[in-house]
This record gives C-alpha cells, structure tokens and sequence, in this order.
C-alpha cells in the first residue's frame, strides 16, 4: 500500500533501485518542484548526481504520452549532438526512469541580463536545430510530415472525445485544422513537442540541457517554433523575430512562416484541450491557463486566416455584497499564511488558492454582464436568442457546418465570447492577461 502522500512504498522501491543501477547506496533525495502529473527527485550515490522521474498508475485512457514512451526518446537521441540528458535506466514495472541530473535551473524569466537571455535563447535554437537534422526515419517509416501531423491531431481528437464534454470552440478549431494541413516536402523530424523556456536548461549564462521529452514525437519541425511561439508567452525572450531567423541561418533549417501559424493553433488547441479533460489537480493554474490558452487559440486561428480582430474595452462592474468577504479572503492567504510561512507548499497552496478566489471575487461582479453580452452577440448571429451560452454555440457551429454561416462571422463571435469570459480571471493571471503571440517578423524565407 502507499503512505497518505502517494508516493509511499513506491518511493522506497525506487530508490532501492536506483541504489542497484548506481552500485551504491543512495546517500541524498530532494523532490524536485514541477513535472506535471509526474513525481521526480534529485538523488545522489555512489558520488553520481542522477534524476529519477516517476508517473503514478493512472486509468487506461487514450493518451499515449508515459515515461516509458519518454524513455524511447531518450533512447533515440542516445550518442547524439542534442543537448538532452543521458538516460541510465528504465524500470521494468514502474513507469519510471533514471537519466542523468544535468546542472542548471529552468527559471528563465528570472534572468535579469538581457545580453544572457539573448545568448541562451540562440544556443536553445541551436539546440532545436540538432534535433532536427537527426535522422529519425526509424520512427516514421515511409511516413510523410502530413502524416505523422495528421496522427497527432486523431491522438488529440481522442483525447478531446475521451472527456465525454462537448466543447464547440474545440470543435471549431479541430474543423480548422483538418481543413488547413499542410504538404510539405521534406522528411519528418524528430519533434520535441513542448519546447521552449520552462522546459530547458541553463547555468552560467549558458544552455545545458532540453528537458522534458514526454510530448516528443516524429512530425513537421515548424511545430517546436510554434511550441516555442506559445512558451515565449510566458517566458518572453528579447526578440523573438531574432530566433526564428537565427533558427533559419542554422546549417540544412528552413523557415515557413505558414506552417509555423498552421502549428500555433495545433498546440493551443493541445493546451486547451488538456484543461478541458482537467488532469492537473492544480485549479488555480487551470483557471488562468484556460482564460489565455483559449484566448491565444482564436488569435493563432485568425493570424493564420489573415483575419484582424477587434480589441474589445474590459466591462466594469461596481462591488457586490460578497466582494468585501472574497477580499477578506485573499487578505488572509497573503498576510497570514504567504507572507509567513516557511513551508514552500503552504505558500504555493495559499497562492493557488487566491488565484481560485480572485476569479470568483470577478465572476460574481461581472458573470450576468458576461452572459447577457454572449446571448445578444448570438441572437444577432442566429436571428433569435438562445436558451443558453452554450446551446448558442452549438447552434453556431452547427450552422458554420451546414455552410450557413461565415468562418470569419463565426470566429469573431467566438473571440468576443472567449475575451469576456477571460476577464473574471484577469485579476488571478497577472501579466499574462495581456500577452499575445510574438511577431514572427516579416522576413520571407526561401
């Protein structure tokens, strides 16, 4: 049986593993923050410095990424140029892995030197590129990019169906991509899937590894851009424009601008979608993420249409009676429990935790504004009012289906929907409630 925190008798039998591969006794383990649904630890023995990374049992369920899966790409890139730590070993009944531990921290947007955000965003570029002249026909065999694209989109689209939820800008945007796939010549490469600030090394002023490899699969480079397009969001680095062209100079890269804003709707909808089936456990994050991720979705949709949308003025809205009890709230999390304690998890609790009530706080000041605004924008669309936010849209898209109305017409509506339904998380997303996709630039690459 495991102990109250999860991890239990597991972790004990993992480590005594590690012990066995390391030939040594494992003299320290620090749990190390972050890895998303997965458990990993800094562990030390026998003088070696080794990362042991664990995925707890889950249900059977259609998505495919597992540390076992990762630990094939690790296998992949073994004696490679790729900047990737080395894999040592991989448990045969755990969903675990042991790689080496890499120095570095991934907290990029901590750095305060813009000369070293510069330098480290070219040598992950650089980085991206060795990935990307790696011969990865073994995973692919006879598989063209539009292939290996079109099976991400079906591993998504069970992912999505798997919810049992219908969600129509979901939907709208599947559409989209299945109408748009590009045909480009070329071979597929291996792709990182998730690459860009947060999910790379660096120490010194300098990259030292690319991390987290779950997402990886054989596919169109221009992918990695966009997954770094969408990073770049969160971890803005100086010129963006300034990657994509260096990305271009690297020796046998080239650059479609198109194919990169085809791949920035594929991975909003990847991160939408992944809110949508509500895995992490993390409501707060979840809350702020869906409120950009859906908004970044509709803008990479029109970017890549050529469509401009408007830019709409925020509600305002006075206090309600419970506004003074939610401020109450978030007052205590801060002073009494954030600005004191010493426990790293009670902080982060308590600021997840006020993420939660500063998004109820707005909701219940502007909900009713929000909802009456998304009913007549749909009953101006459809010629009458629907019973519901959500009936309207399904009537929307259904009409979009059968030819009946615009792409645009419908987009638009979505946006304006997707914008103030933004809002009531606003206060709870700090700056990322007013970033977008960075330029790409206006340089035409051959």
């Amino acid at each position: 049986m495991d102990g109250p925190d999860g991890q239990g008798d597991v972790k004990a039998e993992l480590l005594a593993w590690v012990a066995s591969v390391a030939c040594a006794p494992v003299s320290h383990v620090t749990q190390i923050a972050g890895g998303n649904r997965c458990v990993s630890w800094a562990v030390e023995a026998g003088g070696q410095r080794l990362y042991l990374r664990w995925q707890p049992p889950r249900p059977p369920s259609a998505e495919p990424y597992t540390v076992w899966r990762e630990a094939g790409i690790y296998q992949a890139l073994a004696g490679s140029d790729v900047p990737a730590p080395r894999l040592i070993a991989v448990h045969e009944t755990h969903q675990a892995i042991l790689t080496e531990l890499v120095p570095g921290r991934a907290d990029y947007r901590r750095i305060a030197d813009r000369a070293e955000r510069e330098t480290i965003a070219r040598e992950f570029i650089a980085g991206l590129a060795r990935l990307h002249r790696l011969d990865a026909a073994h995973l692919a065999p006879g598989a063209t990019i539009a292939d290996c694209v079109r099976r991400e989109i079906e591993i998504w689209r069970a992912m999505y169906h798997e919810a049992k939820l219908a969600d129509p800008l979901i939907a709208f945007a599947f559409d989209w991509i299945d109408a748009h796939l590009p045909q480009p010549e070329g071979r597929p490469v291996l792709v990182h899937g998730d690459a860009g600030p947060g999910n790379f090394l660096f120490e010194n002023g300098h990259l030292t590894a690319l991390l987290d490899w779950e997402l990886a699969h054989p596919g169109d480079p221009m992918e990695d851009l966009a997954w770094f397009s969408m990073r770049n969001v969160m971890e803005p680095v100086p010129d963006f424009a300034a990657c994509i062209r260096a990305y271009a100079d690297e020796p046998g890269m080239r650059v479609d601008l198109a194919r990169i804003r085809y791949h920035r709707v594929l991975v909003s909808l990847r991160v939408v979608i992944i809110r949508h089936r509500n895995v992490t456990g993390q409501p707060g994050n979840s809350i702020v993420s869906q409120a950009l991720n859906q908004r970044l979705l509709i803008e990479a949709m029109a970017d890549a249409s050529g469509i401009v949308l408007e830019r709409i003025a925020p509600l305002r809205a006075g206090d309600t009676a419970l506004t003074v009890l939610y401020d109450s709230v978030l007052e205590d999390l801060r002073g009494e429990i954030a600005e004191v304690s010493q426990e790293p998890r009670a902080v982060a609790a308590a600021k997840g935790a006020a993420k939660v009530v500063k998004y109820l706080r707005d909701l219940d000041r502007l909900g009713d504004l929000i909802a009456a605004e998304a009913l007549d924008g749909l009953a101006a669309v459809l010629g009458e009012r629907p019973a519901s936010v959500a009936e309207g849209l399904a009537e929307m898209l259904a009409r979009h289906r059968s030819g009946a109305l615009s792409f645009e017409t419908v987009l638009r509506q979505f946006a304006r929907i997707t914008a103030r339904a933004a809002e009531p998380a606003a206060g709870a997303s700090g700056g990322l409630a007013h970033r977008h996709y960075p330029s790409l630039g206006d340089q035409t690459y051959v």
